[in-house]
């Protein structure tokens, strides 16, 4: 069965987003070696990611291609009748223990939780999350979309690495205890 990963970029302050869901911040980091952050390496690890509506419209509108075409999509959305505008893409209206039992076992390889952050406590709260990827960029917003929102449960991880970058960011992978 597949382990459930949250890979992720975040502010020292704990915020994914804006409050508007921009994520400018993080073209505002210098990266003159152009650091991909593990990601290329993440990425070759899944074969399903599950995201949260508004953050798919979000990635839908950064005007290029769908960047996770070659692996299934989960859109959770409350909204009834919802469309998806991407090829391999199923809408889940209801995050519970029988969904991501279903999820875990319909792939070859590891579900990313892309986010929102609602979505990432939905699947803390229901202890699904094996392993976190955080990548803690050097800036403070202040305000903005939090990573954990809506009061998550106590849950125990271990710190199995660390990664500074020359960029200042840091990578803190988690597993759970």
């Amino acid at each position: 069965m597949s382990t459930i990963k949250l890979y992720i970029a975040t502010t020292i302050d704990g915020f994914i987003a804006r409050e508007d869901g921009s994520l400018d911040w993080l073209d505002e980091l210098p990266n003159p070696n152009q650091i991909d952050y593990g990601y290329a390496d993440f990425y070759a690890t899944i074969d399903q990611v599950v995201i949260g509506r508004k953050t798919y419209e979000e990635v839908l509108g950064f005007g290029v291609d769908w960047p996770y075409e070659d692996c299934t999509t989960y859109v959770v959305t409350s909204k009834e009748g919802y469309q998806p505008k991407t090829n391999k893409t199923e809408v889940i209206h209801l995050v519970d223990q029988e969904t991501i039992n279903q999820v875990k076992s319909a792939g070859e390889k590891d579900v990313w939780v892309v986010g929102g952050g609602l979505i990432i406590t939905e699947f803390l709260n229901l202890g699904a999350i094996d392993e976190m990827i955080l990548c803690v960029i050097p800036t403070i917003l202040g305000s903005g979309i939090q990573l954990f929102p809506n009061h998550p449960k106590e849950t125990k991880f271990d710190l199995i690495k660390t990664e500074p970058f020359d960029t200042g960011a840091v990578m803190l992978t988690y597993k759970k205890k």
